[in-house]
């Protein structure tokens, strides 16, 4: 609708310059001006957030649960692992601390139990890294 509007608009400003209306077609002109500046600002900022959304269902893709802690899947590659809680919750993939014989999240305090599964070589792969914030400030 805004389209139509807008060519209905600068039609209506070239009318107004013809008929030597000069001050009206300049003040429909800036009206018109302001309008297209905010739609581009809208439009900027929908990408932003289609962008960030596109983001995080992608992330979300490669993020398995192995019955009590997510993991990351990045092709051949296995990072994490990541605090359930802190995910589900706030959508927050925090890197578990190994702890003796369990995982330590330091944001929320659980733990979790090391598996058979997870080797000793595995849990020195875990690289300290800050947390991946998802769907923050999709508002």
């Amino acid at each position: 609708m805004a389209d139509v509007t807008q060519a209905t608009g600068f039609k209506r400003v070239q009318v107004l310059f013809r008929e030597g209306r000069i001050e009206e077609g300049t003040l429909l002109l800036k009206a018109l001006q302001d309008e297209y500046i905010a739609l581009c600002d809208e439009n900027s900022t929908l990408k932003r957030q289609l962008t960030e959304v596109a983001d995080v269902l992608d992330l979300a893709q490669n993020v398995a649960y192995d019955g009590q802690k997510y993991w990351l899947e990045d092709g051949n590659e296995r990072k994490g692992p990541f605090c359930q809680l802190c995910y589900d919750r706030e959508g927050l993939l925090i890197h578990l601390q190994p702890h003796g014989k369990h995982w330590e999240c330091q944001s929320c305090k659980s733990l979790f139990m090391t598996t058979k599964k997870e080797t000793h070589a595995e849990r020195k792969r875990v690289s300290p890294q800050f947390p991946l914030v998802l769907g923050h400030e999709l508002g």
